[in-house]
């Protein structure tokens, strides 16, 4: 290219700058917006509502109790603590001691939650009620964030001013040998990346958070939501499984703005077209993020709501997002453009502009390009390097994604360089499990490969012990996170292999989707009147896509049942049954002995009108299904 050209396409990738005050921490100013306005509500979950003053007491009070513990600026501090007020607090009064806060999601099991913590080498741990015997083998102090002494008495703490590049949180992604990774993000990072999401989404949004602080889109909820003076809806700990529920979350607080994955937010349209789109009118903006944008959703939305739709795109080193595509009508799908103070570049192997139209990696540059991997230097190096389009000690970060420019100006997203992928949001690196299972005994050799839908893992292996796969699937369950367990494991003699000797992982994907197919739903067992076991075995079979006969004992997630999947299991049983029981009934009751119970109950507080009132709900969707593809199709011809 000439360098008229070249400047085009520096140009395209740049975002506007951000305003003066782009380094004030989020926490400073989640203080000061306490100062001016301290009876505004800040936190809701359940019927537990905390105002701005009183969240700032309280993480000042948690922000004492660690600092007499021993915690100093600098340190990382471990928070496991449950969906809850009390887990804004715990990260509010961590970062104001001048701490690092490490997130750790409650769902993981024990020796994940001790290996991360073990990693980043806490001094101390915040935790919810119930959670502290999960620390205990750390040997480091414990803080109850929602102890009442924690919450209402005690000395009150005032924010620590850390320097922009101190660290104010590190998040653990997965690892291409098997351990977690740690990502270090500074508050200069962190306060930028917030600023640039306050220039996006002007206004105190009212936001439903729906992540778990583990998971890096919590950032953009949490913290672009209290340092706007917004007011955040925590989704408890049965409401964020369950979408009717959110569907209520959303009406009783009058929510603006919410973020999920693409998957979650096709369940909750789903379930707003079965109770009324009504239900999601008080929204003005739905942030879909997380894994890849299906065309169809976009027109889903759009024919129920008129809330804007924004696809965002951004790995945990570049702090939470990079580019947005906003939507005000159906269209074509791409993650847009750069977001404020980000500079993008897709450049070839030789690290050269590429034009519009043709395929590169994805390198970000910019005000939250991340530190780097913590006790990593190696693979920091590797993945962040210098940027010699913006000069002087500038870094930029290699994503490992193929893109190219559009004629729209937008990014096009083509995949993946190596063998990450994204499952359910979580971003996995195959390579990772793919270790962990060579650990297992008795097995030589693992391939790893996700669906096509990115909601699940299949994994194959060369083993001596075929018949002990129950019991390393197992062992993967303690000691991996959920998404990267494989909801299957299959024992080959040996792999497919391609023209270069490696395994032919292609040809292992189709074989998974062979091994897959759904059982026949004409085969669907008698109603409530006939036998309950055997309709809820129908439905596993349809949902699970397995012929295999469901044992009445086995957890619906260890056959590789999922949240997703669940929602799909209640329609499901309602369908075989002529019974839905709800989703918290069904996470709490996970086998088919116990649904089979579910069905019997729910069947005998009145059999016959769930019979009718099942059919007659399955019509009603049927209706508004139809009448949803008309509207597309009309809205598509003119």
């Amino acid at each position: 290219m000439d360098a008229a050209g070249r400047r085009e396409l520096l140009a395209l990738g740049l975002g506007d700058p951000l305003p003066d005050g782009a380094g004030e921490p989020v926490h400073t100013r989640v203080a000061a917006l306490a100062a001016d306005g301290p009876d505004q509500v800040a936190v809701v979950c359940g019927d537990d509502r905390v105002t701005r003053g009183e969240l700032d007491t309280w993480a000042g009070r948690v922000a004492a109790r660690l600092v007499a513990a021993g915690v100093r600026p600098g340190d990382r501090v471990g928070v496991l603590a449950g969906r809850s007020t009390a887990m804004v607090a715990a990260v509010l009064g961590t970062v104001r001691t001048g701490a690092a806060y490490v997130p750790v999601d409650p769902a993981n099991p024990d020796e994940r939650v001790t290996a991360v913590l073990a990693d980043a080498r806490v001094s101390a741990v915040v935790v919810t009620a119930g959670a502290e015997e999960r620390v205990a083998p750390l040997g480091v102090a414990v803080v109850t964030a929602d102890a009442s002494a924690v919450r209402h008495e005690g000395e009150v703490l005032p924010p620590v001013e850390p320097a922009p590049g101190d660290a104010a949180y590190l998040i653990y992604t997965s690892g291409s040998t098997g351990a977690p990774k740690g990502v270090v993000v500074e508050h200069g990072q962190l306060a930028a990346s917030t600023l640039a999401r306050r220039q996006v989404y002007p206004g105190a949004p009212v936001f439903l958070l729906l992540s778990p602080l583990a998971f890096d889109s919590s950032v953009a909820g949490l913290w672009g939501t209290l340092t706007a003076g917004g007011r955040l809806v925590v989704a408890g700990p049965d409401e964020f499984r369950d979408p009717e529920a959110l569907l209520r979350l959303v009406e009783r607080h009058t929510v603006t703005h919410l973020l999920c994955v693409p998957s979650l937010y096709d369940t909750l349209l789903a379930a707003a077209e079965r109770l009324g789109p009504h239900r999601l009118a008080s929204l003005t903006t739905v942030i879909t993020a997380g894994e890849a944008l299906p065309e169809a959703l976009p027109r889903r939305h759009f024919a129920s709501l008129g809330a804007t739709l924004v696809n965002e795109y951004g790995p945990t080193e570049a702090t939470v997002w990079a580019s947005y595509r906003r939507f005000r009508a159906a269209g074509p799908v791409d993650i847009g453009g750069p977001v404020p103070g980000t500079r993008l570049y897709v450049l070839d192997d030789a690290g050269r502009l590429v034009p519009p139209g043709i395929t590169g990696e994805l390198h970000i540059g910019g005000a939250g390009v991340a530190r780097g991997y913590f006790q990593n230097p190696g693979a920091t190096a590797r993945a962040f390097v210098a940027d010699p389009f913006a000069g002087g000690d500038a870094r930029m970060y290699r994503t490992g994604d193929l893109v190219r420019w559009n004629r729209s100006g937008g990014l096009d997203f083509l995949g993946r360089r190596d063998n990450q992928v994204k499952i359910r949001g979580h971003r996995v690196e195959t390579g990772a499990v793919e270790a962990a299972l060579r650990a297992c005994p008795g097995v030589r050799e693992a391939v790893v490969v996700p669906d096509a839908a990115g909601t699940r893992l299949t994994g194959f292996v060369v083993t001596d012990a075929p018949d002990e796969l129950p019991a390393v699937r197992e062992r993967l369950a303690r000691t991996l996170p959920e998404a990267a367990v494989p909801a299957r494991l299959h024992a080959l003699a040996s792999f497919p292999v391609t023209v270069n000797g490696k395994a032919d992982r292609a040809a292992l994907a189709e074989l998974a989707e062979r091994r897959e197919e759904p059982a026949p739903r004409e085969a669907a067992a008698p109603g409530p009147a006939g036998d309950p076991v055997a309709g809820v075995r129908a439905a596993w079979a349809e949902v699970l896509e397995t012929s295999a006969a469901v044992p009445g004992d086995v957890n619906f997630f260890d056959l590789g049942g999922h949240s997703l999947l669940i929602i799909r299991l209640q329609d499901a049983l309602g369908r075989h049954t002529g019974v839905r029981p709800s989703v918290v009934d069904l996470f709490r009751c996970s086998t088919v002995d116990a649904q089979a119970g579910l069905v019997r109950a729910g069947a005998g507080a009145d059999a016959g009108a769930a019979g009718t009132d099942a059919r007659a709900e399955q019509a009603r969707r049927e209706r508004l299904a139809r009448a949803r593809r008309r509207r597309v199709q009309q809205g598509a011809t003119r």
